[in-house]
């Protein structure tokens, strides 16, 4: 989304936040663990922090016992801090969304400075929620205990030590490892692999979501194993949207696109009073070549390449890039206007078409909260991927995932997203599991039975 050398000027950012004073740090451990020493609770303690963030910052320990552990400490006063940051975002907000539309040439309504607000308020919640290190705890040892009786032993979490956990100090088993993104085992890709695996469960399994991946919190533990850290941001996800996300997943792996409009209702992209609208809208045709792109892998850099050698072929491959632009541009203007002149609509030049077009988006989609999280935590996982290997597809990458848990689902919704995925548009001709693998494969379909194949090796094999 961003040039590289920015990314990386905000990676550090986010890897060094300042911490706070340390006097205070064990004046906030004293009151919340009751004591008047730190020696009544503590071996040792490292006098400096091992890391800082923006809600608290980690020391080092040893308990009585002899255990080794990391205390996370709140920043004092950070309610106030958070209130106050959403104070300012939620007064510059307007601003910032008036001008992001005027350089898109784009009007204002107060519908767009409605939306971004609401945005701003979820992301509020999210770390107003992060305060409370009782929820974490919670969240972090009901993960550990929910992978292991799915049998995802590969994964877990730092072990909660609940007699010296409070609403502002969280002490956890001490965790030797590496970060995902700077180990050099040779193991490191299929971690990355236990980690969209574990991201998939928490999304459409276990319905409770760590929305903050970044490398920072992805540990190779010692013996090989990926250590999630940092519980405080997660996103409850319900029943009802776990298989909206399926059927979602499964229309795209099918390149079902005809069946996306409705996944988009069930979804919250869509109003259910504008399904019929978008259904001829066109939208899936611009949708079915992004989500190829996609599906092919590389990233950003990749992707651009082959849209560049695309536009080439259709376009002419002696012309420059800005020449590729100009034609990209024209015809999808030409595309609008005739999309509009079949419903009726007069628009002459570039601005009438544009300025319709957005205000028919603004009717046709919006954008759910949750959306913020799923992005932030897979976008995350998919740039750690890439670092890794250049090809790697997040999407190829779900796929086995989605299959084993499409065939271990006897629901209706599950069964049928299952013949989707398998045979596309086609699939539910098909009434049961077994025999979508007897049936005779055409070509769209055997990418579908291959996930399913590999769906199935997993399911005998974590069982």
């Amino acid at each position: 989304l961003i040039p590289e050398a920015y990314a990386l000027e905000l990676r550090q950012l986010q890897d060094a936040v300042p911490p706070f004073s340390n006097l205070e740090a064990r004046e906030v451990l004293r009151r919340e663990l009751g004591v008047r020493d730190l020696s009544e609770v503590f071996l040792a303690l490292s006098e400096k922090p091992v890391a800082s963030a923006s809600i608290g910052q980690v020391y080092r320990g040893t308990l009585l016992d002899g255990r080794d552990v990391a205390v996370k400490v709140q920043r004092p006063r950070v309610l106030g801090d958070i209130a106050l940051d959403l104070y300012i975002l939620r007064l510059i907000t307007p601003l910032q969304v008036r001008i992001s539309n005027a350089v898109n040439k784009i009007p204002t309504d107060d519908s767009d400075i409605q939306v971004a607000l609401d945005l701003v308020d979820e992301w509020g919640r999210g770390f107003v929620a992060e305060v409370d290190y009782r929820e974490e705890a919670r969240k972090q040892v009901e993960f550990t205990e929910a992978m292991a009786r799915r049998g995802l032993n590969a994964v877990t979490a730092p072990t909660v030590i609940n007699e010296y956990c409070s609403s502002k100090v969280l002490v956890t088993g001490w965790v030797e490892g590496t970060r995902l993104d700077r180990d050099g085992g040779a193991d490191v890709p299929r971690l990355c692999g236990v980690a969209i695996n574990a991201y998939l469960t928490m999304l459409l399994d276990t319905g409770t979501l760590h929305c903050d991946p970044h490398p920072g919190n992805l540990l190779r533990t010692r013996d090989g194993r990926l250590c999630v850290l940092d519980w405080g941001m997660t996103l409850d996800v319900p029943n009802d949207l776990q298989y909206g996300l399926l059927e979602f997943i499964a229309h795209v792996n099918s390149e079902d696109y005809d069946a996306i409009p409705a996944d988009f209702v069930n979804l919250g992209f869509t109003p259910p009073d504008k399904l019929e609208q978008v259904k001829s809208s066109g939208i899936t045709e611009g949708l079915s070549f992004s989500l190829k792109q996609l599906s092919q892998g590389g990233g950003p850099k990749q992707i651009q390449a082959r849209v560049k050698e695309e536009f080439k072929q259709r376009y002419g491959a002696d012309l420059s890039d800005e020449e590729l632009r100009d034609k990209a541009r024209a015809e999808m203007l030409q595309r609008m206007e005739d999309q509009l002149a079949s419903e009726g609509v007069d628009v002459n030049g570039m601005t009438s078409v544009m300025e319709e077009m957005s205000r028919r988006n603004k009717e046709l989609f919006q954008l759910p909260p949750y959306v913020l999280y799923v992005s932030r935590a897979f976008s995350t996982l998919e740039g750690i991927g890439l670092s890794i290997d250049e090809d790697y597809s997040i999407l190829q990458e779900c796929y086995p995932y989605l299959a084993k848990r499409l065939i271990t689902d006897n629901s209706p919704r599950a069964k049928s997203a299952l013949r989707s995925m398998l045979y596309g548009p086609q699939g539910d001709q098909t009434d049961s599991v077994d025999s979508l693998f007897g049936a005779p494969l055409d070509a769209k379909s055997s990418s579908g039975v291959a996930a399913a194949a590999a769906g199935v090796a997993a399911a005998g094999s974590s069982g």
